[in-house]
């Protein structure tokens, strides 16, 4: 190879060389390095955050585990003596619902009774207009309050509102509202008061069904009505 005329020195020829081979590698960015460490970093901060449970969670599930065994009680147990649940009887007269939800729920004495939601808790229990909804097809639900702890000036919940979190339990009741009469028969017949014992032992018909009236008889049998109501709890702190 020549240059100018005359031939072109090695040491030219060598660079040359070199200079087309460094065309064809791989050059390495340290900026690109740089840039996908740090979106790896991101995503991996973002999974481990969302991974996380929440610090309130467990408060939460606290929530509404007091909720939903608070509804139970109410719903299957009442005072010694009385034909109807704690939640039947709130439902068939509003009024005696403060006393009753402070006994169960809490909010009394805590000397006289042992309440299920404890003091740092509130709540406000609710039922759901269904004949609202009947009557004005495609309206959103309307829960009404029976019973708000927080606007019960006799409870030690009086002023406490929603600041931090709050969770609800529903549960479904069926209610009569004009209870069902079975009826009596004025038949006589040895079925409808059965039979007596003599001294002797022998027996005889009861004394109630020595007759059977020959008019005809009209039952006082009775259907009654039912409702169906749908309540829900809310403890909130």
């Amino acid at each position: 190879m020549r240059h100018g005329g005359e031939a072109a020195h090695p040491l030219y020829y060598i660079l040359a060389q070199l200079g087309n081979m460094g065309g064809r590698g791989f050059v390495f960015s340290l900026d690109a390095f740089v840039a996908f460490v740090l979106i790896m970093i991101t995503i991996n901060l973002l999974i481990f955050t969302i991974g996380t449970p929440k610090p309130y969670y467990a408060e939460l599930e606290s929530a509404h585990i007091l909720a939903h065994d608070t509804l139970q009680v109410l719903a299957t147990s009442s005072d010694p003596g009385a034909s109807s649940t704690y939640l039947e009887r709130i439902l068939n007269d509003n009024d005696i619902a403060p006393g009753i939800m402070r006994k169960v729920a809490g909010g009394g004495d805590p000397l006289s009774y042992r309440p299920i939601i404890p003091k740092g808790y509130s709540y406000v229990l609710q039922y759901l207009n269904l004949t609202y909804s009947v009557q004005q097809p495609g309206a959103q639900e309307e829960w009404h309050t029976i019973y708000n702890a927080s606007n019960d000036a006799s409870s030690d919940r009086y002023g406490k509102r929603y600041t931090k979190l709050q969770a609800s339990s529903t549960t479904f009741l069926s209610v009569y509202t004009l209870k069902p009469m079975p009826g009596e028969s004025s038949f006589c017949y040895a079925g409808c008061t059965g039979y007596g014992v003599n001294p002797d032992g022998t027996t005889y018909y009861a004394e109630q069904c020595d007759k059977t009236p020959c008019n005809v008889s009209t039952s006082n049998f009775r259907i009654g009505e039912n409702r169906v109501q749908v309540l829900r709890l809310i403890v909130y702190t």
